[in-house]
């Protein structure tokens, strides 16, 4: 009994997978770690990242990247954030708002600011 139900469960789970979704590249592949602080990551590569996630962690292959992310509860923001991902380093995005201005701001080590972007619009 112990085991079908355990069976059921990983069915259910795996059906809810998006078509195309983001996975976290293994960990003994190249990769950069991606942590979203206040904000929460939508796509990455224009994939989208699971909806069953418990936080905004990420595996992201270097090279080109491209992230959807979206700020705020009650008004809501969107963001497009392009950038470049190199190995074995560690970004972290927030929301900034200050003087009037409203962006997400992805620091590398938590010092160089490495890209931001403005809000593109309210959902």
């Amino acid at each position: 009994m112990t085991r079908l139900s355990s069976l059921a469960l990983a069915l259910l789970l795996s059906g809810c997978a998006y078509p195309n979704q983001f996975r976290n590249v293994r960990t003994d592949s190249a990769h950069s770690i991606l942590v979203g602080d206040g904000v929460t990551v939508m796509h990455i590569n224009d994939q989208p990242t699971s909806f069953w996630r418990c936080r905004e962690r990420f595996r992201v292959p270097p090279g080109a990247t491209t992230l959807r992310v979206v700020a705020g509860h009650w008004d809501i923001q969107t963001y497009a954030l392009p950038f470049t991902a190199e190995a074995g380093h560690t970004y972290s995005l927030r929301r900034q708002r200050a003087d009037g201005s409203d962006r997400v701001v992805l620091r590398d080590r938590g010092e160089h600011v490495v890209a931001q972007a403005e809000r593109q619009g309210t959902k």
